[in-house]
């Protein structure tokens, strides 16, 4: 089996339903928040000093610095779980400098990787994500000045890496998993 790699933007459900669909595939899953740290700390960048970096430069100055941290978590997540479920964290599929996003398109290319949003409307999956980050995380990701969930909304990088997009349109997250998991196989079967 081809390892799957779920990207979204935050709140998109990408580490509730990669759960569940590994679990249906009879794979492990893996989550970028949680893995990520040992390739951040080995590219140099480890989360630590991204957060201090937040707290003394600003969000968009830390998240910059921090590509080439994200850049080697994707390809370390890929390389180190051939055959998993693996959730991006929404830094990990779009970048400021496009040289990181090729990269990461580059440790990709030999994945199914799937595109979650909430509706086929920007607008409408914007302001569904937006609720979900105020009502789990209590901030709506504008930062220095930036509407950072805006920009993963409408990413043409996240556009570009997935090999299919899969709306959950209000589906329960089981429901949603077992979408994802119709339309990997569909694709399976079309290559």
């Amino acid at each position: 089996m081809r390892t799957i790699v779920l990207i979204g933007p935050p709140a998109a459900g990408k580490s509730t339903v990669g759960s569940l669909l590994a679990a249906a595939l009879g794979t492990s899953f893996v989550d970028a928040d949680e893995a990520g740290t040992v390739h951040y700390r080995a590219s140099g960048r480890p989360l630590e000093s991204f957060i201090d970096r937040v707290d003394s430069e600003g969000f968009a100055s830390a998240h910059r610095w921090w590509q080439r941290a994200r850049v080697a978590a994707a390809a370390g997540l890929v390389r180190d779980h051939p055959g998993a479920v693996i959730a991006f964290g929404a830094g990990h599929s779009h970048f400021e400098d496009r040289s990181h996003f090729e990269s990461t398109r580059v440790a990709v290319a030999e994945c199914t990787v799937v595109l979650l949003l909430p509706d086929v409307d920007q607008t409408s999956s914007l302001a569904i994500l937006r609720a979900r980050c105020l009502g789990t995380r209590g901030h709506d990701w504008n930062r220095d000045d930036h509407d950072y969930l805006a920009e993963w909304v409408t990413s043409d990088q996240n556009q570009l890496l997935a090999d299919v997009v899969v709306y959950s349109d209000g589906l329960t997250p089981e429901r949603y998993s077992e979408k994802i998991e119709l339309a990997v196989h569909d694709l399976a079967r079309s290559e």
